[in-house]
């Protein structure tokens, strides 16, 4: 459900919020995993968001000011336990279901994003929301590579 008016800051720091709480979640999974190829794959998954909780703190330093505190007419709700409440986990996943929920989240932000970059007027915002669109697809894809090499381990 859509809300009015949010600052385009607040969508930064959902990505940072949302990459922040899923560190967190497989760090919790890593804990608990039996096997070692699943404990491997989370490892790099909490490694994965920690970078992109990271990389999206450097891009709202590196980033204009005034570009930050505008303000967009078009903004969709950004609550991050509600994205979380979505997925479901096991207790103890296996690899697949683990891969699933990581794309699952991904798709989430790169979905958001696109959403925004498509809705918004202004060219610079809609710049600034290309490049975290672009920045969540190149990652998605370097968690799918790294997937796909730890499934064939």
């Amino acid at each position: 459900m859509a809300s009015c008016c949010k600052q385009v800051r607040e969508f930064v720091d959902f990505g940072k919020h949302l990459h922040g709480k899923l560190k967190e979640l497989y760090d919790d999974l890593s804990e608990h995993a039996q096997l070692e190829r699943v404990k491997m794959l989370l490892d790099f998954l909490s490694r994965h968001e920690q970078h992109m909780e990271e990389s999206l703190a450097r891009f709202e330093k590196e980033s204009r000011h005034g570009i930050l505190e505008a303000w967009l007419e078009y903004s969709p709700g950004l609550d991050v336990e509600k994205v979380m409440d979505r997925f479901h986990l096991q207790e103890n996943p296996s690899s697949d279901e683990i891969i699933q929920i990581a794309m699952d989240f991904d798709d989430t932000l790169v979905n958001l994003y696109k959403e925004v970059a498509e809705k918004v007027n202004d060219s610079k915002v809609k710049v600034l929301f290309k490049n975290l669109l672009q920045l969540e697809e190149k990652e998605k894809i370097q968690v799918a590579r790294a997937a796909m090499m730890l499934w064939e381990m």
